[in-house]
Parts: structure tokens; sequence; C-alpha cells
């Protein structure tokens, strides 16, 4: 497939509203990966079709799947989480689409509004550790930050959502610490933190959080870490560029560093490790195809530790990172067109110490 017929396939995609509102609620879910019972709009709508959708979305890349591919005959405990690529094509879309009854669609290009909308919705979503003046202060830092570092202003509001969801969820678990949130911080963000996040949401799943970020991001994503990833099945587990901020250092059990460990800022009682790893940017592609096989070798080992330290069953020793999302692509079934477009609507309802850690000082 084309990058334009793919970029058709999405459209279609989309073209059910339903889809747009199931990408609003996974982009401002607090968990930053949602099951398919936790999308559900409504106490009446059924699980099955929202995991059809998340099926469809899945097979034109603008959702992915964390964790392991479920085996066919077992019951559907996967996780999903929106693309850049969703976020990039459809995530203001998705803010400006009615998500309760009453609402009005607003017009995408109309930032203001959407991050009015925002700022409600994650007011009403973090209510319990947030105030509505903190949530509008954070959503607006996020929002200048952004539009700082990329050029492409439709993305912002979409951005935006993501950002400020993640660091409004970070600033929930200051108290925490957990070595089940691991943080992998490069300078831009784009090339080794990026891999071993990719890496580890697809070896752990639900049983870590994962955060990136750079000191000095880039203003995209770097196009020969993604075409690695992507022979993997592992692209559209990669995030954005983000800034590294004081707030995900806190919320972090294990922050891991690349090439920028004294940029990081250090809390106590967390865990630093430094993995002294070359960036990838402007290498050929087999010697990235070896750094991610260095960078899998490395989460594997800081996964079974974590895994032992509390006694839990961690991912088998051979299971691989690149077996590819749980869907197959629509495009590799027989009657995928049908099936992209089975579900009838008629507009939007209405009812819905290990070598190379640093001490913490």
């Amino acid at each position: 497939m084309t990058p334009d017929e793919l970029r058709t396939a999405q459209d279609l995609a989309m073209a059910n509203p339903e889809r747009l509102h199931l990408l609003a609620r996974m982009l401002t879910h607090p968990a930053g990966r949602s099951s398919a019972a936790d999308l559900v709009p409504s106490p009446g709508s059924r699980v099955a079709d929202v995991r059809d959708d998340l099926a469809a979305l899945v097979s034109v890349g603008l959702v992915a799947v964390v964790g392991q591919p479920a085996a066919p005959d077992a019951p559907d405990t996967s996780l999903y989480r929106v693309s850049s690529r969703g976020i990039a094509r459809f995530g203001s879309a998705a803010l400006a689409a009615p998500r309760r009854p009453g609402d009005a669609t607003l017009d995408e290009h109309d930032h203001e509004a959407l991050l009015a909308r925002l700022t409600d919705t994650l007011s009403a979503d973090f209510a319990a550790t947030a105030g509505a003046g903190t949530v509008e202060r954070l959503v607006r830092e996020c929002y200048t930050s952004l539009g700082g570092q990329i050029g492409s202003r439709g993305q912002l509001p979409a951005l935006t959502a993501w950002l400020a969801t993640d660091r409004l969820a970070a600033m929930a678990e200051v108290t925490y610490g957990s070595p089940r949130d691991v943080l992998f911080v490069c300078v831009d963000n784009t090339g080794r933190s990026q891999i071993a996040a990719a890496v580890t949401r697809r070896l752990a799943g639900d049983r870590v959080r994962v955060r990136t970020a750079g000191i000095r991001p880039a203003a995209r994503e770097d196009a020969m870490t993604e075409t690695v990833l992507a022979r993997r099945g592992l692209d559209g587990l990669v995030e954005f560029p983000r800034l590294l901020t004081d707030d995900v250092v806190r919320a972090s059990g294990i922050i891991v560093t690349m090439g920028c460990g004294d940029a990081c800022p250090v809390f106590p009682g967390r865990r630093y490790l430094d993995w002294p790893l070359a960036d990838p940017a402007g290498r050929p592609l087999e010697e990235v195809e070896r750094m991610v096989d260095d960078i899998t070798d490395r989460v594997r080992a800081l996964l079974a530790e974590i895994d032992t330290a509390d006694g839990s069953v961690g991912v088998p020793p051979d299971a691989a990172p690149d077996a590819g999302p749980a869907v197959l692509p629509l495009w590799a079934r027989p009657g995928w067109l049908a099936r992209l477009t089975r579900r009838p609507w008629a507009g939007p309802r209405t009812t819905c110490d290990a070598s190379g850690q640093r001490k913490a000082r």
C-alpha cells in the first residue's frame, strides 16, 4: 500500500464520527493506554462495537496495540493508545467533535475553543488531584511550549491534549516514584529514548508505565528510527518528542538517560541508569537495526530486574517485541473494505546497582 492509499484508507476509517469520539477519549485517558471496556461511551453501548472500531483504527495505523499480541482464542485484554500519526491527522478534529449530548461541534481551527473544551474535560478527569486553575495553567503552558517547538499549527491542540494529560497524570503520581514507572531520556527524544519506550511498551504491556523526554526535543520524529521500528511492528508505539520536565522525573521510579545524564534533575528515592548509546540520527539502516537490538536486550534485562524485585511474572525470555500488532492490517485481509464500513451510522450519537547506575544525591 502506497502512502496515498494509506491516507485514503485512514480517511475512510475516520468517516464514522463515532471514531472521532473514540480518539478523543483515548487522547485524554489518564493512564495513557485504554482497553475497549474503558472506552465505552455510555452504559448502553456495546464493548463489541468499540472493539470493532479499534480494530479498524489499528489496521490503518491510527491506533497502536500496547503489549504482546493476544492469542486468537484468548480473551481480549488488549490495550490501545493513539499513535503519533493518529494525533497528527485526526487529533484536532477529535477534540472538536461533541463529547456529550448538547455539545456543539467546534471549528478545529479555533484553538481557543478547543483549549477551553480540553480544560473542562481534564478538569473533570483530574478533579481529585488538580484544581481547574492548575489544569488551565498547565494546558496553556503545554500549548505555548509546543508552539515554539513545532511548525504545524494545526496539530497544536491535539498535541497539547496528549501532553497536558500525561503531565497531569504525572503530577498525580509525584509521591510514588514506583519502579514500574520508567522514564527514558535522550537529547532530542527522537531516537534512543523512543526506541526504548516502544520496545518496553510492547514487551511489558500494562505492567510498566513508560514515558520519554528530551533535553532539546526535536520538531518531529526521526524518519530512520520510525522505518526500523515499522519493520518490527513498533512504529505506532513512539510518540511526539517532548521536553523533559520535573513532573515526569518525579513521577518515575527509574530514569534511564542516554547521552544526557548530567542534564537530568535528580530526586531522592529514584533509580538512575545511564546507557551509553550512540545517537541513531544520520546513521545507515543496518547500524540503527543493531542499535535497536542492543536497546531491546537492555530493556529485557531491566524488565527482568523489575519483575524479580517484586516477584512478578515477567515477559517470557523468548517473547519478541517485533511480533507486530494484534490485528492484521485491514488491507491484508479479505473483504477489508467492507469491514471498514461495516458499522452503520447517521451522524454523532446523542446518547451516550548495575554498571552505569547513578545514585540520587
